[in-house]
């Protein structure tokens, strides 16, 4: 730890310990000498006096010098250690609050959030009347308090009453990057960076580590910053929900589905409650305390179509803000399936052409009106309007489509639309490798593969946990699993995801994105030359999980579960009437406390309208009306990572900063004003040095009065 100085001009005072040396040669007096009797014992008690004397006087020489530099090191402001010793000029300051979900917590003495803003003005009172400072909030989001640079004065600490506690998580890199804009600015350097927070376990999220480093990289470029912090609370017992998880495919009214909370609580057999559209629906009791998430499965019946709201719950502990999980779901009131197919010819079955009617009997059995409403179309016939229509269009060995309508496939999938092509007709090969598979972003080199007579391939399921398997049980995956095909086109698949595939390894499901949209690519049709899957009982839950799960691009967007600190955006429900979107000044946006205090803005990406609000500051519901309709729903969760109940050491937090080249130069205890100066300037040693400096005249008083007295004597 480093000496420095407050006032190392002072120091120059040292000199002042020349003049008693001076003096004391100066005043030397000369000796006489003079003839006297035959004294010789006298002469040699006279001497060791002398002797003693000498000594005293210069021992007392010592003192008097030792004193004054004792003095002069006193008043130049003498410092041990400090992370800005030997600085005595004015000084700039940043204070980072943390204004997280985790720092509502409950303590003793108020919120972790209160106990932050209460050392904060305990550190602004102890600084200089020079000093400058600025404050910077961060939560859901990361802004500065003022406007500019302000001098450590009563006008900035009584401003801090107006921070408010966010629901979010604290976003490191912003923090860095509006300190980074504050310090280009900044009326001093080097600038110190005090930050103020609980710390939560793991603040620094694996996907901000590349954001971090390269706002860490501008900021040491921008100029010197000295990174202190303060801890403030202490880790306290408690549980909450940090996640729910909705079935990962379309809704049907009536259904029964399970949903999954990921929970933790410190107590035996909590009870979780789930409730929809303000009524409780059903419960679940979590036996063995967990202090680690752990799924908690709620199963119910899917209310009527709609766009709904939920919570899962728990009771009340310190922080409370995690015992209660806003979500919400979208229930369709039907589906629209544009059924594409190849036109039939004579030599094609009455399936028709790849078996297009059994899929539409799958969906719609017996024709009966139910969610999935099916138009069937030629691919000779196929318009862009047709695929705008549709929720999910689904392609049966369609014949090669021109240039246009391709082009017209490609912009409508990039734009969010959902396909699933079956082609399994061996003469369609040439078509897939040239046009088909280059526009799904597959790659070519289709083979038509048929199995030996009297041999058969069987599927394997690589995901039982997939929406389009999830809930089925055992027994089902293994009627799946026993389907025999025949014939398929064996297609090469590269960075795509596979779902199912034949003993051989042949991919018989293939999903991806384009953009905005997803399809899925099955390598075979549905006549009995290519395999049973038509005759099977999983053939219907098959082919309505499937479209179920493609639809919920379009569902999902319109009942969006988001985290606290983002923005809220929804595409409108889809029975939205296009009067609802025409008076703008009708747009509104409900808050999480029942306020219309905003209007929605209204944008389009091509025919595709989407409503954005501001980004959530608070958990809870934001809803878009228009006069009596709502648009859309939109539940602000808060991030799973505030639920944590550990809290990182200052040390540890110390060490994530340096892996991206941020050292901490010092941690302060109590949070204090005067722990806030001594972390700055070192431990204040001039009460020590003023101290020596009595000591020292004491000794010499004391020493002078025995030379005194002898000398008379």
């Amino acid at each position: 730890m480093p000496l420095g100085f407050l006032n190392p001009a002072l120091l120059f005072g040292g000199l002042a310990a020349a003049m008693p040396v001076i003096i004391h040669f100066l005043s030397r007096k000369k000796v006489q000498k003079q003839k006297f009797s035959d004294l010789r014992f006298l002469d040699e008690v006279q001497a060791r006096q002398a002797r003693s004397l000498g000594l005293r006087r210069w021992l007392l020489l010592l003192l008097r010098v030792l004193a004054i530099l004792a003095i002069v090191m006193a008043v130049s402001g003498p410092r041990w250690g400090g992370v800005a010793s030997g600085n005595s000029g004015a000084r700039s300051l940043i204070f980072v609050i943390d204004t997280s979900a985790s720092m509502s917590t409950q303590q003793e003495s108020g919120t972790r959030l209160e106990d932050a803003i209460n050392s904060c003005s305990h550190m602004l009172r102890a600084l200089p009347a020079d000093a400058s400072v600025q404050v910077i909030t961060a939560g859901s989001r990361t802004n500065s308090l003022f406007g500019q640079w302000l001098p450590a004065a009563t006008g900035v600490i009584s401003q801090l009453s107006s921070i408010r506690p966010t629901h979010g998580s604290l976003d490191f890199p912003a923090v860095i990057r509006e300190a980074t804009r504050l310090v280009a600015r900044a009326p001093t350097q080097p600038v110190d960076l005090v930050i103020i927070s609980d710390f939560q376990e793991n603040p620094l999220q694996p996907n901000t580590s590349h954001g971090l480093q390269a706002a860490a990289d501008r900021l040491l470029e921008t100029g010197l910053v000295r990174i202190i912090t303060h801890q403030v609370g202490q880790a306290t017992a408690g549980g909450g929900i940090h996640d729910v998880i909705l079935p990962r495919r379309a809704m049907l009214q009536g259904e029964n589905v399970d949903l999954t909370a990921i929970v933790t609580s410190n107590l035996a057999d909590q009870v979780f409650s789930l409730e929809i559209d303000g009524k409780p629906i059903a419960e679940a009791v979590l036996e063995v305390p967990s202090q680690t998430p752990v799924p908690l499965v709620f199963s119910f019946t899917v209310p009527t179509a709609g766009l709904h709201t939920g919570y899962v719950r728990k009771s009340s502990d310190s922080f409370v803000q995690d015992d209660e999980r806003p979500f919400v779901m979208a229930v369709p009131n039907e589906l629209s399936v544009l059924l594409v197919h190849g036109p039939d010819r004579p030599v094609d079955p009455l399936a028709g052409r790849g078996g297009w009617r059994y899929l539409a009997e799958a969906l719609a059995p017996g024709q009966e009106a139910g969610v999935f409403r099916v138009k069937t179309i030629s691919s000779n016939d196929l318009t862009s309007g047709d695929l705008a229509a549709s929720s999910v269009v689904a392609f049966v060995d369609p014949e090669p489509l021109g240039r246009r309508i391709s082009e017209k496939l490609r912009l409508w999938l990039n734009s969010g639309g959902r396909a699933v092509f079956l082609v399994g007709e061996p003469t369609l090969a040439n078509y897939l490798d040239s046009s088909l598979l280059p526009l799904l972003g597959l790659t070519a080199g289709t083979q038509a593969v048929s199995s030996r007579p009297g041999q058969f391939q069987r599927p394997r399921v690589l995901d039982a946990g997939h929406p389009v398997f999830a809930g089925l049980g055992p027994e089902a995956i293994a009627t799946f699993e026993d389907i025999t095909w025949q014939r398929w086109l064996k297609i090469p698949v590269q960075e795509k995801s596979v779902l199912l595939e034949l003993s051989d390894q042949s991919p018989l499901f293939i999903s991806g994105n384009l953009e905005d949209g997803k399809f899925v690519f099955l390598p075979f049709n549905l006549l009995t030359a290519s395999g049973k899957i038509a005759s099977s009982p999983m053939a219907l839950p098959f082919f309505q999980r499937l479209i179920s799960w493609l639809a919920t691009g379009g569902l999902e967007s319109s009942a969006v579960n988001a985290l606290v600190g983002q923005q809220a955006v929804v595409t409108p429900w889809g029975g939205t009437s296009p009067e609802a979107l025409r008076n703008s000044a009708n747009l509104m946006i409900i808050d999480h406390n029942g306020h219309s205090g905003q209007n929605a803005n209204l944008t389009w990406q091509g025919n595709a309208p989407r409503l954005s609000g501001s980004i959530m500051d608070r958990s809870g519901f934001m809803v878009f009306v228009s006069d009596r309709d709502t648009l859309g729903l939109v539940a602000g969760q808060i991030p799973s990572t505030e639920s944590v109940i550990g809290l990182w050491r200052p040390a540890d937090w110390a060490r994530q900063l340096q892996l991206f080249g941020l050292p901490v130069s010092g941690h302060l205890e109590n949070g204090k004003g005067d722990d806030l100066v001594s972390t700055l300037n070192g431990r204040n040693l001039a009460p020590w040095f003023f101290g020596l400096a009595f000591l020292l005249l004491l000794a010499e008083l004391y020493l002078g009065r025995g030379t005194a007295s002898k000398a008379v004597n």
